[in-house]
């Protein structure tokens, strides 16, 4: 009798046991998927800047279609308490007209003046999502607040790079509506931008007509290697997607951005494609 009791008791604590597995399991398995959707300050839907012709016809008319709107701010450098507050583009589906003594003036006034604001290798990298029209450097300790830019533009996929004596925020920006699509977003010619919080400059890393569309970090080092697509060629000329590519070292002390391969090695490479 008392082995069929302990046996009752053994089977319901077992019972027991399992049910609170069960729900530990499901709850990490909740907290995983909640961890992995998106945070509120990554649901920026990409919008991109009313192209110049059609800003111009606004202007005539008084009229604006484009205001800004500030996102939640990014904490960068946790020690000395300095945030990047992105600026982010609204479309209105009916343009407002614009009243003249309003202080703050919308992105459409291009003239408008905004505030102006040892170990190479990186040990920490953040990425930020969504397309913006500006960026502000915010320094709640020192009262400090700094514009990045002063001119209509799009910027894009910022990533903070972590460094033991610098953080460096990296970028994509698009000036012109080179695709002529009436927008301007990434997908026109862009730049990339390399922005040091220490230094407080920009700088801005292109190839003339060709797309920047990829890089990384030498290692232990802040110098880069860009991928440029040719602009020479077009996606629809090739078999399989994507134009031919080439990449470029950009040295971050000097600020040069050169070749890496020689052009005698490339040319020997081709004619050894074409078998010549």
């Amino acid at each position: 009798m008392n082995i069929e009791k302990i046996k009752n008791y053994n089977q319901k604590m077992l019972a027991v046991f399992f049910t609170l597995g069960v729900i530990f399991l499901l709850g990490c398995i909740i907290a995983i998927v909640i961890d992995l959707l998106p945070s509120r300050n990554y649901r920026t839907k990409p919008q991109g800047l009313i192209a110049e012709d059609n800003v111009n016809l606004l202007n005539e008319e008084n009229l604006r279609k484009q205001v800004i709107s500030y996102e939640m701010p990014w904490l960068i450098d946790t020690l000395k308490s300095t945030y990047i507050i992105p600026v982010s583009i609204k479309t209105l589906k009916k343009p407002e007209e614009v009243a003249i003594n309003e202080d703050l003036l919308g992105l459409m006034d291009a003239s408008s003046s905004l505030i102006r604001m040892k170990k190479k290798g990186y040990y920490r990298h953040k990425q930020f999502n969504g397309e913006y029209a500006n960026l502000i450097v915010y320094n709640p300790i020192e009262d400090r607040v700094l514009s990045l830019f002063n001119e209509r533009i799009i910027i894009g996929n910022v990533e903070a790079y972590y460094f033991l004596d610098d953080i460096l925020l990296i970028f994509y920006t698009a000036l012109k509506d080179t695709n002529t699509d009436g927008v301007i977003d990434l997908s026109d010619l862009r730049n990339l931008n390399v922005y040091s919080l220490n230094a407080g400059d920009i700088r801005v890393i292109g190839n003339e007509e060709n797309q920047v569309t990829g890089y990384s970090f030498i290692e232990n080092s802040k110098s880069l290697l860009v991928e440029f697509e040719l602009s020479q060629y077009k996606e629809n000329q090739f078999e399989y997607a994507g134009a031919p590519k080439k990449i470029m070292k950009y040295d971050y002390n000097v600020q040069k951005l050169t070749d890496i391969i020689p052009d005698d090695i490339q040319k020997e490479m081709q004619k050894l494609v074409e078998g010549k």
